[in-house]
């Protein structure tokens, strides 16, 4: 079984998706990545189920997804870019609650959080409330909500923007997991060490399909900002600049010195002009 995506585009105040046409496929760990803007969250989105499509359509297993609701289909898990935790309940009981809405009986639902918490790591904050963890604690404990109900659907939006290098590797070998045991799982991100451990790899730019048999900039994707200001640098700003030469201070006098303040004060902050 597979995700299809068959020609989906969406359109609001402008168009955030334009005849996306693909496939999720079941057992395998596929990476989305593209620019920030690129439409990959509303991707994810219109594949869960969230959103219709203004035009296309999403199925799995054969079936659409949109439900006419907005509510996911019970085979379908997400984790949220915006982690999505309720704030009054602790790290457990935000992972218990998505055991509960599905059925299970609460003393089994709080067992299933623990082992869930320590997947990732993290079942010494059980019992913290989510105002009391860092960034990537409350990431990883979205993770464990979204791993722990077993879907045959995941949909991770940015899962390891908020981890060191240590936590990424380990929230890769779980999702990777996931895809083992036969689950469709997709991951939106921008950093290539996510890409370079997936099996399959679509790269969105401006709402677009990328053919990207070329090769792609991974990096530039990362900071679109930081892209502008390279290129956008002066060249004097690479040029290696000569140190001034070290003179040894003057003895003292004891006669008072003037110092004479230039015309347009400003003059001694700036750059010297490189033009000839």
């Amino acid at each position: 079984m597979s995700l299809k995506l068959d020609h989906v585009t969406y359109v609001v105040s402008r168009t955030l998706l334009d005849d996306v046409d693909l496939e999720f496929k079941a057992g395998e760990l596929t990476a989305l990545s593209g620019p920030s803007g690129s439409g990959k969250t509303t991707l994810l989105s219109i594949a869960g189920g969230l959103v219709e499509a203004t035009s296309g359509t999403a199925s799995y297993a054969g079936e659409s997804m949109w439900q006419g609701t907005g509510d996911p289909r019970p085979e379908v898990s997400f984790v949220l870019q915006v982690y999505g935790l309720v704030p009054i309940l602790s790290a457990r009981e935000n992972v218990s609650v998505a055991l509960r809405a599905r059925g299970v009986k609460p003393a089994d639902a709080d067992e299933r959080a623990e082992a869930a918490l320590a997947r990732f790591h993290i079942a010494d904050l059980g019992d913290r409330q989510v105002e009391e963890l860092s960034g990537g604690q409350m990431q990883r404990v979205a993770l464990a909500r979204g791993l722990c109900v077993d879907a045959q659907v995941l949909l991770a939006d940015e899962p390891t923007s908020e981890l060191d290098e240590g936590n990424r590797g380990l929230v890769l070998a779980e999702l990777r997991k996931e895809a083992d045991r036969g689950a469709v799982v997709v991951v939106a991100t921008h950093d290539p060490a996510v890409v370079d451990a997936c099996d399959r790899h679509y790269v969105l730019d401006e709402g677009k399909l990328v053919d990207h048999i070329e090769p792609i900039d991974l990096h530039h994707f990362d900071h679109p900002e930081r892209r502008i200001i390279e290129e956008a640098a002066p060249p004097h700003f690479d040029e290696e600049v000569a140190p001034e030469p070290v003179t040894e201070p003057a003895e003292p006098t004891g006669e008072p010195v003037l110092v004479e303040t230039p015309a347009d004060a400003d003059a001694a902050f700036r750059r010297p002009s490189t033009d000839s």
